[in-house]
């Protein structure tokens, strides 16, 4: 209520202010220059500068709200374009790394002496969030068979343990299940890289196997042995990360961390033969 009388009462001290300026301009006009018309000026002479005041004012606000208006515009013009670029540098980034990787995997098939193989795509993982067996687009109709090796140019992935028409699936050498003949580059000793029930949820592997009198060292890089007739001798396997000994020096075990990020596992290349 109060508010509506304060609104009312400003509406009409506005009223008289203007009709009390227009009043002194009309008069000033028609009267002249003498001393009445002077006189006049003088008196109205403050509303008429507060009137030009408050037009200036008016118009000052309504320029400012409309330049406003044209900077939001062309600010959300802006943002739009730059949001657009960011999609298309993102897009050609991840046009070059796809490139890149296939072209990674079409130089490993031509490396591969003596084999068939056929490139292919992950295209889902285990259903319990961990990377013990492997999804990937290509199955019978491509060649593809069980007991296939799986491999990326980084090194081994696994073997194909199911197949149908247009898929496979492949066990990953981080599976519980997986094992294989592996050769420490270094001294060129012999032992099994194996899926641990524990290790893979690590994304590690374990070696077993090793023999008592080697001389293994952290860091020191695997290698497919060729031993089984899964995998080509010479792929690249993983590095020891760790190895346990006993009392007497004796090696237990090592642990290892695959060549292989499956966490960013996008091709890969299914050896399919041999020619």
């Amino acid at each position: 209520m109060l508010s509506e009388l304060f609104k009312k009462k400003s509406i009409r001290i506005a009223a008289i202010v203007t009709a009390v300026v227009l009043l002194s301009v009309v008069v000033a006009h028609f009267i002249g220059t003498n001393p009445v018309s002077q006189a006049v000026r003088t008196v109205f002479s403050p509303f008429q500068s507060g009137f030009a005041y408050l037009t200036n004012g008016i118009r000052n606000t309504a320029d400012f709200l409309a330049e406003a208006k044209t900077y939001k515009e062309e600010n959300e013009r802006l943002v739009t374009e730059i949001n657009e670029l960011k999609k298309q540098n993102r897009d050609i980034t991840n046009y070059r790394e796809e490139n890149e990787r296939l072209m990674s995997i079409l130089g490993l098939s031509n490396s591969l002496d003596g084999y068939t193989s056929v490139a292919a795509t992950v295209i889902a993982y285990s259903s319990n969030n961990w990377y013990d067996t492997i999804e990937i687009s290509r199955g019978a109709l491509s060649g593809v068979s069980v007991g296939n090796a799986v491999i990326t140019p980084d090194g081994v992935v696994g073997k194909v343990i199911e197949v149908g028409p247009t898929w496979s699936v492949v066990s990953a050498v981080l599976s519980p299940d997986s094992a294989l003949g592996v050769k420490i580059s270094r001294t060129g000793d012999v032992a099994v890289v194996e899926g641990d029930n524990e290790l893979y949820t690590q994304s590690f592997c374990k070696m077993t196997f090793i023999d008592k009198g080697s001389n293994l060292i952290v860091g020191d890089l695997l290698e497919t042995s060729g031993a089984g007739g899964v995998y080509p001798a010479g792929l690249n396997v993983g590095a020891v990360r760790e190895i346990s000994a006993d009392a007497m020096g004796n090696l237990n075990y090592a642990i290892v961390e695959p060549a292989v990020d499956f966490s960013r596992l996008y091709e890969v290349l299914v050896i399919t033969g041999m020619n």
